[in-house]
């Protein structure tokens, strides 16, 4: 889930989409990750909308991010949820295993108010179920901390050092490499107690905890 309201124009969308170029070329370069991960991407700016959908890493391209507009972090979430939910159900009725999902959120600035606590709601009970891993990312000085740290409620949010996307995403593509080198997956979130915790990840040098 990325932000893309107004207040990402300039030098933050750039880095951005530079980081998310960067991405995509080190999880192509991976054997196993460009094949087993798949990728989504949802921006949020006035409004929320698909710009990536489902594909394995290895059919993903440069995409473009074009800021404008308010925060609606609350259409995000929710947009999020129900795309997690679909292609899970596809794997489900195609007896395939998978890993549980990572949701990795970037915002630089606090959301729009209406429905975002019943949103954070329906997030939050599908982390504690296990059904997907939160990393929430504040960018920038306008982060409404204190909004972000309800996002998550397993680990805290993280702030990115100045505009380090694209180390950002060098780390998020090694941390999907090791997750697609391990067997720790299951055909149901039943079995995906744990995941992510028994695997270790590199430590995020691009950011500092909130």
């Amino acid at each position: 889930m990325v932000d893309v309201s107004s207040s990402m124009s300039g030098a933050p969308i750039t880095a951005l989409a530079e980081g998310y170029k960067a991405f995509i070329e080190a999880v192509q370069n991976d054997p196993l990750a460009r094949k087993r991960a798949e990728i989504s991407v949802i921006t949020f700016g006035s409004s929320a909308r698909v710009l990536v959908p489902f594909q394995e890493a290895q059919n993903l391209t440069p995409s473009e991010f074009v800021a404008s507009g308010s925060t609606d972090m609350a259409g995000g979430i929710n947009l999020a949820l129900d795309e997690l939910e679909a292609r899970k159900a596809q794997f489900k009725a195609e007896h395939l295993e998978y890993f549980r999902p990572w949701w990795f959120l970037l915002t630089d600035g606090g959301p729009n108010p209406t429905g975002f606590d019943e949103a954070v709601r329906r997030l939050n009970q599908a982390e504690s179920e296990k059904r997907v891993t939160v990393f929430a990312v504040g960018v920038g000085e306008g982060v409404n901390w204190d909004t972000l740290n309800k996002v998550g409620k397993e680990r805290p949010p993280l702030k990115l050092n100045g505009l380090a996307f694209a180390e950002m995403f060098q780390w998020l593509s090694a941390s999907l490499s090791s997750v697609s080198g391990s067997g720790n997956f299951g055909s149901d979130d039943a079995s995906h107690q744990g995941q992510g915790e028994q695997i270790p990840l590199p430590p995020p040098g691009w950011g500092t905890v909130q």
